[in-house]
């Protein structure tokens, strides 16, 4: 069955044309879930609509049934009547946490390498996540033509874009509206961000990682007790 669905990155406020102004949402969340899905379902159907009537949508080989008039009203219908999953997840905490959520989805295919656990006869055996179980790690099999059916189901058609950007961040306006956004809220300029820290320090800053903490209890810090360059062989005479 075919799952079809989107992940959106909405920023955390927008820029005010009239106003010339940075607005930040709400210190909660912006928009409650329950209006998201009726809103966003409303807006889809009423575009796949007026595509259907400009005669813009193609129903090739099984889909051509859905395509004739009266069942394509039925299939709205039925689409109407049916509750369409929304989920919005709280704001991000840094700008490292977006850059892992976005490589999952963008850099990333249906199924790594590591959870194929191998093969036998014609059957694949991987390993899946239950969220119904509380994401619970389990074993399936499947026999090897369903599983390449599964794994093409994410497979993008030709000529289609996997990632579009709209608003602040439309290509075409995206350098000159975002600069005047920063340059509202208060641009910090990152070389004086800083200037003076050791690469530990600076690093920590950027991405919270700390290179200096101790790895077995967590709480200890490390400090260098050698280097290879205070090891330099003495000079030949």
């Amino acid at each position: 069955m075919d799952h079809p669905h989107l992940h959106t990155l909405v920023p955390a406020g927008g820029w005010n044309e009239m106003a010339q102004c940075w607005k930040s949402s709400g210190k909660k969340f912006f928009i409650p879930v329950k209006v998201i899905s009726v809103v966003f379902k409303g807006k889809f159907l009423s575009l796949l609509k007026a595509a259907y009537n400009e005669k813009k949508l193609i129903f090739p080989g099984e889909t051509k049934p859905p395509g004739q008039t009266n069942n394509f009203r039925r299939l709205l219908d039925a689409v109407y009547g049916k509750d369409w999953v929304v989920f919005a997840k709280k704001p991000f905490k840094n700008p490292s946490h977006i850059i892992k959520y976005l490589g999952r989805y963008t850099r990333k295919v249906a199924i790594s390498n590591e959870r194929i656990v191998g093969t036998e006869g014609n059957e694949v055996i991987f390993r899946w996540k239950d969220y119904r179980n509380r994401g619970e790690r389990k074993t399936m099999r499947l026999a090897g033509s369903e599983f390449i059916r599964r794994f093409l189901l994410h497979v993008l058609p030709k000529g289609f874009c996997k990632i579009r950007y709209y608003g602040i961040f439309a290509s075409r306006t995206r350098k000159p509206i975002i600069e005047t956004c920063r340059n509202v809220l208060g641009k910090v300029d990152a070389k004086s961000k800083f200037e003076g820290l050791a690469w530990q320090e600076a690093l920590l800053l950027a991405t919270r990682i700390d290179v200096t903490a101790c790895p077995v209890c967590k709480t200890g810090k490390m400090t260098m007790a050698f280097s290879f360059n205070s090891h330099r062989a003495p000079p030949s005479t």
